[in-house]
């Protein structure tokens, strides 16, 4: 007994290393993904760094996720530009919006001046934080999104089918450390793996085949039981009828 829990706890503990070890490559892949020439104008050297939205914890204050994504974003700001921090994410009925508890946390505990953030409280998907910030961040030279590093290049590949023409001034955000936060890694590279897979048309067509084959399937057994019993009462009446 005492071998067998050895086993099964090596066999544990060699899974949480390996999915560690692919979450960690596959955000550090994503960093380098939907990435522009990142470099500002001859004449400008300003940039925005937009900050994904997520729910924060009932009690209005910042979640883990939400306080990393913040921490992100302040690392990302280049000392060198004119830098401003965008925060995007709308409220839950009753509650305060996720824009506004992400600048909190900033300006409270990261020591952002207020000056240096805008806000975007009406988002409520990735797809509305990239498409209501690019407005605000449009004018500047080089645009930055802080979040988990396969979030952020979502959010990027997302302003490339928006907005083209920005994809040039698309930079790299300062996302991906070795070994930060790898347990909330692991859950995101899963997520994003999961609605990879489920978004595949691919998976749908091939679910959709077996939903169709087994429809069909019990169409033709309803139908032969139908005719099966159709027979067997022409039978039995023509039985009677003889009789």
């Amino acid at each position: 007994m005492p071998g067998r829990i050895r086993r099964a706890s090596g066999l544990l503990a060699g899974g949480a290393l390996l999915s560690v070890a692919a979450a960690e490559w596959m955000h550090w892949r994503a960093s380098r993904r939907y990435l522009g020439s990142g470099q500002p104008a001859a004449d400008g050297r300003s940039e925005a760094v937009i900050v994904l939205g997520c729910p924060p914890k009932r009690n209005g204050q910042p979640n883990l996720l939400q306080r990393w994504r913040c921490q992100i974003a302040v690392r990302s700001m280049d000392p060198a530009r004119d830098g401003r921090l965008i925060f995007s994410g709308a409220a839950r009925p009753g509650g305060p919006s996720e824009a506004a508890v992400m600048s909190g946390y900033a300006q409270d505990v990261l020591g952002v001046p207020s000056g240096r953030i805008s806000l975007e409280t009406k988002a409520r998907s990735t797809w509305q934080n990239v498409e209501f910030t690019l407005p605000i961040a449009e004018t500047a030279d080089v645009i930055k999104f802080a979040s988990d590093p396969m979030h952020a290049a979502r959010a990027r590949q997302f302003v490339l089918l928006q907005r083209p023409e920005l994809a040039g001034r698309l930079g790299a955000g300062a996302d991906y450390r070795l070994g930060e936060h790898s347990a909330l890694k692991v859950f995101t590279a899963g997520y994003q793996v999961a609605r990879t897979l489920w978004r595949s048309k691919r998976l749908r067509a091939l679910i959709g085949a077996g939903c169709s084959l087994a429809s069909g399937s019990l169409g033709a057994g309803c139908s032969l039981a139908s005719g099966s019993i159709g027979a067997g009462c022409s039978l039995a009446s023509g039985s009677i009828r003889r009789t």
